[in-house]
């Protein structure tokens, strides 16, 4: 079968689509597809992307509380540790007042007598604050206090009980090593001061004429259990 096109040439020529547009149509086409592409995986990786920042804030909270949890429990152990250390000591320096009260009984002449007593020891439990308000010397372990009364007005007999509380010479006992305690009164002290005295008059008494005095034994440092660790 034989078609014959009676259309001009030029018609014809018009009828057809032009190269240039055609190119231009597909260039675009796959460029609106390549866009979309582009789109549809810039947003997909979006998305991976913060679902792993997600997980990672996750797993950063999860840190930060079991960074919480060890610095707590470090802290517990820390405040074990100073309370072992404090009971150790305590243990350590333990002084019986039963004891020594009785000590004292013993080394008190019949011509003085104790009105009052004070003791305050030191403890690891105690601030700085507390131990300057209680007036209680850096290099001391804490005092016994005494505020006592002497029959009649010889200060020799203040000097003489001084004396008997100390019950060592003041010279000898610069050259002792702080860790020896003699078995005496004075063994767990390591000043006493010089008595203050005043003339006192006291009615109805043999001899109304008295001397009041205070005198005051500072303790020993606090000594610290030897560390097995070391040496």
């Amino acid at each position: 079968m034989i078609r014959i096109n009676l259309l001009p040439a030029e018609l014809q020529q018009a009828a057809r689509t032009p190269v240039k547009l055609f190119v231009t149509i597909v260039a675009g086409i796959a460029m609106v597809l390549l866009a979309v592409f582009t789109f549809s995986y810039l947003w997909f990786n979006t998305l991976v992307l913060a679902e792993r920042v997600e997980g990672k804030k996750a797993e950063v909270d999860h840190l930060k509380a079991n960074a919480a949890e060890v610095d707590s429990l470090l802290d517990e152990i820390k405040d074990y540790k100073e309370r072992e250390r404090a009971i150790i000591s305590i243990k350590t320096n333990r002084i019986l007042w039963s004891r020594k009260l009785d000590e004292l009984v013993k080394i008190t002449p019949s011509y003085i007598w104790i009105i009052s007593l004070h003791i305050k020891e030191k403890t690891p439990f105690d601030t700085e604050q507390e131990n300057k308000d209680e007036q209680i010397l850096k290099d001391s372990g804490g005092f016994l206090k005494l505020v006592c009364y002497s029959s009649g007005k010889q200060v020799s007999r203040i000097t003489d009980f001084r004396q008997k509380l100390k019950n060592v010479d003041e010279f000898y006992m610069k050259f002792i090593d702080e860790p020896i305690r003699m078995e005496n009164f004075y063994a767990d002290f390591v000043n006493i001061t010089r008595p203050e005295w005043k003339l006192v008059m006291l009615n109805d008494f043999k001899e109304p004429f008295n001397l009041k005095f205070t005198v005051r034994l500072d303790l020993r440092q606090l000594m610290d259990k030897p560390d097995k660790d070391k040496g």
